[in-house]
């Protein structure tokens, strides 16, 4: 069977997901995914190169097939907030918020791909808003970013997803 670029990528997601940029290894992935380590490293060099391919496939996910935003900008907010409320209750983190922790200067390929993931969903939503004539849709949509991905310390934790839902419901408000 042939592993194909994109389960190596969305495995890579998973183990990122569950052990963090520094918990995550080469070997870990290798193993999901059915590969010699050897094999692996001869599509990515390193764990580094990982990440912005991880990220890209996350955001296009996230993003991909919503309601076009010129037709109805209200539900195409609300399927957004929908989906990253489902996968962070699902997944119980944000693979670029855990991602965001670990990387550092030292891994400048993968810190420059946490910001970018994070601008481009922000703009994504920012431009929704605009269409609906939202005061400061900027701010708008990076605190509602900052709510929604703030709920996961608490999911975390406590296991407790009602402060998600409620960033959720508070977000979904601002199309009404």
């Amino acid at each position: 069977m042939k592993t194909t670029l994109r389960k190596i990528v969305t495995e890579a997601r998973e183990v990122f997901r569950e052990h963090g940029y520094d918990g995550a290894s080469m070997q870990d992935l290798a193993s999901r995914v059915g590969l010699k380590k050897a094999s692996l490293y001869t599509r990515f060099p390193n764990k580094e190169s990982l990440v912005p391919e991880v990220l890209a496939l996350t955001l296009e996910e996230t993003v991909q097939g919503l309601p076009d935003p010129n037709d109805d900008w209200q539900l195409t907010w609300q399927t957004l907030i929908g989906r990253i409320e489902k996968t962070l209750e699902e997944r119980q983190r944000c693979v670029g918020l855990h991602l965001a922790y670990g990387v550092t200067s030292a891994t400048p390929e993968a810190r420059a791909a946490v910001c970018q993931f994070f601008t481009a969903l922000r703009e994504k939503m920012a431009q929704i808003l605009r269409l609906g004539g939202i005061p400061d849709p900027d701010a708008v949509a990076a605190d509602t970013l900052a709510q929604l991905e703030g709920a996961t310390v608490w999911i975390t934790t406590s296991g407790d997803v009602t402060p998600l839902h409620r960033a959720a419901e508070s977000a979904c408000r601002i199309a009404d």
